[in-house]
């Protein structure tokens, strides 16, 4: 999969808010104010990247989804490069 600059910013603004595990995760609104995309957008983004397994579903913030970091989104968003598998 092939990661945009919007991915990586998302993967470093997971990091960033220290968003790596199950209990500790970003709503899609919370993502949306920082990618300035609309909700759609977002969402898409957020399943291709979840399907790479760079994130992954955490726990329900009321009714909304969460996303955290997974090994493989923290290694990218540490180093800084982006991973074109």
């Amino acid at each position: 999969m092939e990661l945009t600059r919007v991915d990586y910013v998302i993967l470093k603004f997971l990091k960033k808010n220290n968003c790596i595990s199950h209990f500790r995760g970003a709503t899609l609104q919370e993502i949306m104010q920082i990618t300035c995309n609309s909700r759609p957008t977002t969402y898409r983004r957020m399943m291709n990247l979840y399907k790479g397994e760079y994130v992954g579903k955490g726990c329900k913030s009321i009714n909304a989804d969460t996303f955290y970091l997974l090994e493989k989104g923290i290694k990218i968003a540490e180093s800084g490069e982006i991973d074109n598998d």
